[in-house]
């Protein structure tokens, strides 16, 4: 079945057009994104931000030759594999060694980890949300914008409000303690 989130966006008359290049060409991709990223996980997110591009774009796509449509998915894909493949590698790099807890170069680790909780629960939904998109999920503010709908400038302006209330509730509960 065809995640409902490419059918919003084709038109209704091209929607047998695109179900049957999907079904044609989601294994292919995805053992083509397997064969570079050697993850599951990574693989399926490939193939889904390639599909969802291909929907975005699909007249054009629809306007190709057949084969020229799974040429486009198989570059589509390998691009995108070897772009995540770069990021897990820079995200790996940027990854502490040691046990404590940091968050912006501030160290935290004397804080214990139901404190850290509890003043995560009083932040807002939007403070939670750019909070685990950025420092949990390693995103950039250009990804984690597009995956909230706002700009990147908003994100990283968002994402800063966000940690400086973290950091004065964690202020708070020292001052409480």
């Amino acid at each position: 079945m065809i995640p409902v989130i490419y059918m919003s966006l084709v038109e209704d008359e091209e929607i047998p057009a695109f179900e049957k290049l999907y079904i044609e060409n989601k294994n292919k991709a995805y053992m083509t994104a397997f064969g570079i990223l050697k993850n599951e996980s990574l693989s399926e997110e490939c193939v889904s931000e390639t599909f969802l591009a291909v929907a975005n774009n699909f007249q054009k796509v629809h306007n190709l030759k057949p084969y020229e449509q799974q040429k486009y998915i198989v570059i589509s894909i390998r691009s995108r594999a070897f772009n995540i493949l770069k990021k897990e590698k820079e995200h790996k790099a940027d990854v502490p060694y040691d046990d404590e807890l940091y968050f912006g170069g501030d160290s935290y680790s004397d804080i214990d980890l139901s404190a850290w909780k509890e003043n995560i629960r009083r932040l807002n939904k939007t403070d939670k949300d750019i909070l685990y998109l950025v420092t949990v999920q390693g995103m950039g503010y250009r990804e984690a914008g597009a995956a909230l709908g706002i700009s990147y400038a908003a994100a990283k302006q968002r994402f800063w409000a966000a940690k400086n209330n973290l950091r004065r509730l964690l202020a708070e509960g020292d001052g409480n303690a």
